[in-house]
């Protein structure tokens, strides 16, 4: 499939910033899944936008406005073409304990996606939903499948319930929450059954387009601005990407902007500015397929 995205973010300072910088995760990544074809980010005011790659191997871009300004707008546009996945697990016919024994070679490798993180920790209630629900004995990709439809299913979606700061604790107290939430806490309970996980920031294609019989297909759950979902690392050497907020693996509606451990790694936006305290944010994102 083949995608045009905007996203665009706009800062208004009834105070005007006497200067600010900002860095800027919005390009999607290149990988075997999918390809970008266009890419462009453009500032007002006017200045030079810097880039570098991260240390998880995500494009970043960084802005600094050193004077008065009272008004800041970042607008990102890319074309993506995706690729299907197609049965990204059904080949493993192993258990978990097995799974497990044959990452050992790339514990170094894969050490940040096992261990706890800003937003995902290891508590007592994810140790026990891990031993529930991924029990060494138990079938690697059944288990996985199962913990995806588990969480969909007894987890609320609603907006607003948390905000970009919430922790897998706060989370599991009130059982609803957005898609990062989500994502945290079944990357907290892989991690607590020795399975590497990584979270995924992305965009999704949440309107139904038409299928080639000229009815809507299924709608998706996503966030207005990003989506978050997972990756787990396989015993053969991929990573697969699981969405719990939808209940399904990722597919070609899925476009990946950056992986890290949480949120923490890959906010799209994130940065300072010297002035009042007041500021006003509004996000747009628009995601239309092309033929």
């Amino acid at each position: 499939m083949r995608f045009h995205i905007e996203h665009t973010t706009e800062y208004d300072y009834p105070d005007p910033a006497s200067e600010s910088f900002s860095e800027l995760r919005l390009r999607p990544r290149d990988s075997l899944r999918q390809k970008v074809t266009r890419h462009q980010t453009l500032i007002e005011p006017g200045v030079l936008v810097e880039s570098h790659i991260d240390y998880f191997g995500n494009y970043v871009e960084t802005i600094s406005i050193p004077y008065r300004h009272q008004r800041l707008v970042i607008s990102s546009a890319c074309e993506v073409e995706t690729k299907p996945f197609n049965d990204a697990l059904g080949a493993f016919d192993l258990t978990i304990a097995e799974a497990r024994q044959m990452y050992q070679e790339r514990r170094r490798e894969l050490h940040d996606f096992l261990r706890p993180s800003q937003y995902v920790r290891m508590v007592d209630p994810v140790r026990e939903m891990a031993s529930d629900l991924l029990p060494e004995a138990a079938p690697f990709a059944e288990s996985l499948l199962r913990l995806n439809d588990h969480l969909y299913r007894t987890l609320r979606y609603l907006p607003g319930a948390t905000d970009s700061g919430t922790t897998v604790e706060q989370f599991l107290l009130r059982r609803e929450g957005v898609c990062q939430d989500f994502a945290h806490l079944m990357i907290a309970i892989c991690r607590a059954a020795g399975l590497p996980a990584r979270y995924v920031s992305g965009y999704i294609e949440t309107d139904p387009p038409l299928g080639d019989d000229g009815k809507p297909s299924e709608a998706l759950i996503g966030a207005v601005a990003t989506h978050a979902w997972i990756e787990v690392f396989t015993p053969t050497g991929y990573w697969v990407g699981l969405d719990p907020t939808n209940n399904m693996l990722d597919g070609e509606r899925h476009v990946q902007i950056g992986i890290g451990r949480d949120y923490a790694d890959v906010p799209p936006l994130k940065g300072v500015f010297k002035g009042g305290l007041a500021q006003r944010l509004s996000v747009q994102v628009r995601m239309t397929r092309e033929e």
